[in-house]
């Protein structure tokens, strides 16, 4: 076609836009192309380009079969599970290489002038012809089926203006002017060449504008600037590169998702007869089905890349794919360097953002009390709610770094589950919430402050907008005596390494016991407490001396025992009473016997003792008993169970929420209280972040409501329990289903994946028996002083007690000497049990060797009926009695620990 006649068409199809005709006309000639300029002809002749287009449609584009079928729908699946990910938790993937990619986003400019200089250049001198044309006989204009020869009249200059651009783009002279130049060029394209240059003028006119804004960037030669176009310079340098990258990525995107529209959708013939002709097969696949696959393929890519979902990830699969035909198609590795460049831009820069709004919502602070479950889904719901622009401060308060998942830790003992797939760090998941590591000392909701004692052991107020309250249950350590000094909880996966390791210890043990009795009262285990957590404890304990049978003979030999104590006084869930028959029978296969006839009354070092005074001997108790944790509100402890109306609002406060479930939707039918699955809790916190939120910016909050769960899980390893669409399954089907609707609810999708490797590898493989556990070597912690050193000042936060092992202090008070401290001493403990600061100050007189307690130690020691814990308590309340003293025997006498 000559100029003028393209020109003619173009301008009469404008012409013609307004009537139904002229748009018809329009659409035709933007979507379907002439099979003379066809994007095929890179690798087909004029006449095999005739002969392919004459040929019928193929029947997989005329009517419905299987085939199709399949692969459509498989692929719609497929485009609704990557958005899925693309908004859930795939972004959290491989953090250290996304942050490292995203290092070179300075790279994108060279990266692509360099492309782009090399097509510019090749196709000046046409060095990459089409099929069939002779190296450098040929110029074109961008691509090889764009030949200069079609132009009429011939245009020579035109060559020369792309090899001057190409030059230019290569050295990085005046970028911008000429990235505006091939803009022009790209028009004049359109004019001249029509439909064809729509195969790549998305992309052309992408990387146009990002040079445009973004400049030469580094490797460049640099050169003056003129004075009038110093401001304008500026003026495009400030423009954003996430924004360039937007603009260029959506217009990518277009042209990708035209060319399959275009030359696979409405010309599959083409595609087709490529692989009939170089004889390509893909998988196997006859050439109709491949070129459906791809027809999909860049389909389902090109709206991918418009919305900017996981484009990392798109942009590796489109540099392979690119490279492959290179290698199979004739033509050259370069032939698709302007993709190429757009590619790596889209792994260096990611997606982009279009959009840089300024935050429109109403300031607010909404603090997160508790990185449980809950809280996480708290934090991740107001995320979403207030997206990257926002007024909204979140900020959650954990007294961990890592989100526990409390399900999976008994399989942290029986080895299936390893330490650190239990836990995921609430940082990676929370991208725009700030977290502080602290403990909770009390909410002022008066002047909207919590209290914390952070990590550096100091106590510092948070301002709150919106509280949320999403703790979760604590060891009690107190519901039977000697159980904080005689067993050990499950709350932490160190307290499930810890149990593994006493456990594996006794069994060591027993291997070398020549008493029959020892190594019976050695091989007995007791787990105390009621619930699923205590009921997968004990069967994963029975597991892991399962799994290590073969490897220690005294498992072969003897009666090892498991024994599980309920605690009678706690009623059952609705779902816990109905399947209480197939849990009993469940844990008796296991090997675990169940004691719920006798109640608990204490624990001692080496027995369970019951309220008619029997005992049953155990080398080692753990602790399954738990309870809310205590909170302070207002001068106040807050009572459990909560109370709260049904938008999760707690009753009595204002700006105050709980992820707990309300009271009126606790009770069932039976009478019974609501058996609560994990995916409860994540509902429960997402609702009271997204109320809390709303009822920061105004909006009315929504009253919560349980959801119909399709599966009840009861968790016990192998031994697991599930109700499927109303009917009991066990076994394997039960141990898949409850893995899988746990798994569901825990944030993070690298950890979901890491923990399905395990589950997987559990199958086939043998549970692990190692033991993982640290060595203490020492709880005490010895110091050295010098004369004129001080331990301790009056007035300062008190966190230590003091054993003097060696040396002389001296006591002030007021700066007043008032005694002196010798060997055997002790001194600290006032402030600690008082909860005051310190009292006096103690300076050595001579060089001093100190034991130190630390706070939990020393509380250890003085809690308690025992007769050092009373000795403990009368001493500090004597030594806070206002009195002098003026002898070191007087000090010594009254520091005696005995």
């Amino acid at each position: 076609f000559s100029l003028s006649r393209s020109l003619h068409s173009f301008v009469s199809g404008i012409g013609e836009a307004s009537s139904p005709k002229g748009i018809f006309r329009f659409l035709i000639l933007f979507f379907v192309s002439s099979p003379l300029f066809a994007h095929e002809r890179w690798i087909l002749t004029d006449s095999q380009i005739a002969e392919w287009s004459a040929k019928p449609l193929p029947e997989l584009w005329l009517q419905w079969s299987w085939i199709n079928a399949v692969l459509i729908g498989g692929f719609v699946a497929f485009t609704a599970g990557w958005i899925r990910l693309g908004y859930t938790g795939a972004r959290e993937l491989f953090p250290d290489l996304q942050a490292r990619l995203s290092s070179y986003g300075h790279l994108v400019a060279p990266v692509i002038r360099f492309c782009l200089g090399w097509v510019l250049i090749s196709s000046s001198f046409g060095l990459e012809p089409r099929y069939g044309v002779l190296p450098m006989s040929s110029p074109t204009l961008f691509a090889p089926d764009l030949e200069l020869t079609l132009c009429y009249p011939p245009m020579p200059w035109i060559r020369w203006l792309e090899f001057a651009l190409g030059l230019g783009m290569l050295l990085g002279v005046y970028v911008r002017v000429l990235a505006a130049a091939l803009l022009v060029l790209t028009l004049f394209a359109t004019v001249a060449y029509q439909s064809a240059i729509y195969a790549y003028a998305g992309a052309l006119v992408g990387v146009s504008i990002y040079l445009l804004f973004q400049g030469p960037g580094s490797f460049f030669l640099g050169l003056p600037t003129h004075p009038d176009w110093v401001e304008m310079q500026q003026w495009l340098a400030a423009y954003p590169r996430a924004r360039a990258q937007a603009i260029m990525r959506i217009l990518t995107g277009v042209n990708i998702f035209y060319l399959a529209v275009t030359y696979k959708v409405f010309q599959p013939n083409l595609t087709i007869g490529i692989l009939t002709l170089h004889d390509i097969s893909l998988m196997g696949l006859p050439p109709e089905v491949s070129t459906l696959l791809m027809a999909l393929v860049e389909f389902t890519a090109g709206i991918l890349i418009i919305a900017g979902i996981l484009l990392r990830p798109l942009a590796l699969f489109f540099l392979g794919a690119f490279l492959m035909f290179a290698a199979m198609l004739p033509e050259s590795f370069m032939s698709h360097a302007l993709f190429y460049s757009v590619m790596l831009s889209f792994l260096f820069n990611g997606a982009g953002h279009f959009a840089m709004p300024e935050a429109k919502d109403k300031k607010a602070r909404i603090v997160i009390l508790g990185g449980t479950v809950g809280g996480i889904h708290a934090a991740m719901k107001i995320e979403r709610l207030i997206g990257q622009f926002s007024h909204v401060d979140v900020t959650l308060i954990s007294d961990q770094p890592n989100v526990l998942f409390y399900p999976l830790l008994p399989e942290v003992i029986g080895g299936t589950m390893q330490p650190g797939n239990a836990v995921n760090p609430i940082r990676r998941i929370l991208q725009r919430t700030k977290v502080i590591l602290a403990d909770v000392r009390a909410v002022d909701t008066q002047n909207r402050q919590v209290m914390i004692h952070t990590t550096d052991d100091r106590d510092r107020l948070i301002d709150y907008d919106e509280l949320i309250l999403a703790q979760f249950l604590v060891p009690n350590l107190t519901r039977y005596p000697g159980l904080m000094a005689h067993t050990s909880p499950i709350n932490s996966v160190g307290d499930a390494l810890h149990i593994r390791k006493q456990i594996m210890n006794r069994v060591e043990m027993a291997e070398i016991e020549e008493s029959a009795e020892k190594r019976q009262k050695l091989l007995t285990f007791a787990v105390i407490g009621s619930g699923q957590r205590a009921c997968g404890t004990a069967e994963e304990i029975c597991a892991m001396l399962e799994t290590a049978k073969p490897s220690y003979p005294i498992l072969q030999t003897e009666d090892w025992r498991v024994n599980l104590y309920e605690d009678i006084k706690i009623p059952f869930s609705d779902f816990e009473a109905d399947i209480r028959p197939k849990v009993e029978a469940a844990l008796a296969k296991a090997g675990v016997r169940i004691e719920r006839a006798r109640e608990v009354a204490a624990v001692t070092q080496d027995s369970v003792v019951f309220a008619n005074g029997e005992r049953d001997q155990a080398s080692f108790i753990v602790n399954s008993c738990f309870m809310m944790p205590t909170l302070s509100v207002d001068d106040h402890m807050l009572t459990w169970p909560l109370k709260s109306d049904l938008t999760l609002k707690v009753d009595g406060y204002e700006n105050f929420w709980a992820a707990f479930p309300p009271q009126a939707l606790t009770e069932v039918a039976t009478g019974r209280r609501r058996y609560t699955t994990t995916s409860d809790w994540m509902d429960l916190g997402q609702h009271a972040g997204e109320n809390a939120w709303a009822a920061s910016q105004g909006y009315t909050p929504r009253a919560f409501t349980f959801k119909q769960r399709l599966v009840m899980a009861f968790n016990m390893g192998r031994h697991s329990l599930a109700r499927l669409f109303g009917v009991m399954a066990s076994g394997l089907p039960a141990w898949f289903f409850s893995r899988m609707s746990n798994l569901a609810t825990m944030p993070g999708l690298e950890r979901n994946l890491r923990i399905l490797i395990d589950w997987t590898l559990d199958v086939p493989f043998r549970a692990d028996i190692a033991v993982l556990a640290p060595e203490i070597s020492s709880r005490l912690q010895s110091l050295h002083f010098e004369a004129g050193d001080e331990v301790i000042r009056q007035g300062d936060v008190a966190d230590t007690a003091y054993v003097v092992r060696s040396g002389e202090l001296e006591v002030f008070r007021s700066g007043k000497p008032v005694g002196t401290l010798g060997p055997g001493d002790f001194f600290g403990e006032v402030a600690l049990m008082k909860g005051t600061v310190r009292t006096a100050t103690v300076r050595c007189v001579t060089t001093c060797e100190l034991t130190v307690f630390a706070r939990e130690d020393f509380d250890a020691l003085s809690i308690g009926s025992s007769s050092l814990a009373r000795a403990i308590r009368t001493q500090a309340s004597e030594r806070s009695k206002p009195k002098r003293r003026t002898s070191k025997s007087t000090a010594t006498n009254e520091s005696e620990m005995s």
